[in-house]
């Protein structure tokens, strides 16, 4: 990811619809699935933090990240527990955490070499929560700026995570929304070139994000009792074999 979108993450993941619809999602999921109650979390790519705050709430928590200005940025916060490290190796012990939480982090990683590392670290029954970019097709400047490898469908995530050790026990599509209005702004982006293509993060008003926060909301009241068959992107739970 650019640097300078660390800076945009840290002023918007308080307040931008997208960072709380899924912080709300994967804290339910958290506490739906974790296997024993407070739970060793660890925060894969933890960014600037506030997902460290939020999951502190359930269980002791810590995160690694590779980005200095994202370890800058938690220790603004007041964070104890982060440290710079590779989700490929990560230095923890065997066994040692009962969740991972990966958010929108291993589509830029090398999954072959991070999987059988989260497997490893995980505790028996441990879970990881990950959420990942829906749909090679939607491949967009954008996921250059990110520097993303790939995006996926919900059934090539699935077979993937089952292949190093991590039953998939709940997997979802989410914002189901947005897939129209992305593809027209990521259009009318693509002609801009990629060292002037800004967050996508900074599109939507104040009365956009209350909106686009409150259906956000009432999707995960769907979630709870059917996985959607679309959206933008795609969330996982999946348990240590």
């Amino acid at each position: 990811m650019q640097s300078y979108l660390y800076d945009d993450l840290y002023e918007l993941e308080d307040t931008h619809w997208w960072h709380l619809a899924k912080r709300r999602l994967v804290f339910a999921l958290i506490h739906r699935y974790a296997t024993r109650e407070h739970p060793r979390i660890l925060d894969i790519g933890c960014g600037t933090g506030k997902n460290i705050e939020a999951w502190s709430r359930l269980g002791f928590t810590a995160g690694i990240d590779i980005e200095p200005r994202a370890i800058a940025y938690c220790r603004k916060r007041g964070i104890a527990h982060v440290r710079r490290g590779k989700a490929e190796r990560t230095g923890l012990l065997r066994s040692s955490v009962n969740v991972v939480t990966m958010l929108d982090v291993l589509e830029h990683t090398d999954d072959t070499l991070v999987l059988p590392e989260i497997a490893r670290i995980l505790s028996e029954h441990g879970i990881l929560i990950v959420t990942v970019p829906a749909y090679p097709w939607l491949w967009s400047t954008w996921d250059v700026v990110l520097h993303h490898r790939r995006r996926y469908t919900k059934n090539e995530l699935c077979r993937t995570l089952s292949a190093y050790g991590l039953n998939p026990l709940y997997a979802s599509y989410v914002f189901s929304f947005l897939p129209i209005p992305v593809i027209i702004v990521r259009l009318i982006k693509s002609r801009l070139p990629k060292n002037r293509y800004g967050s996508d993060f900074r599109l939507t008003s104040g009365v956009i994000n209350r909106i686009l926060y409150t259906l956000s909301v009432l999707e995960q009241y769907v979630m709870r009792i059917v996985p959607l068959p679309f959206g933008t992107s795609i969330v996982c739970v999946a348990q240590k074999i």
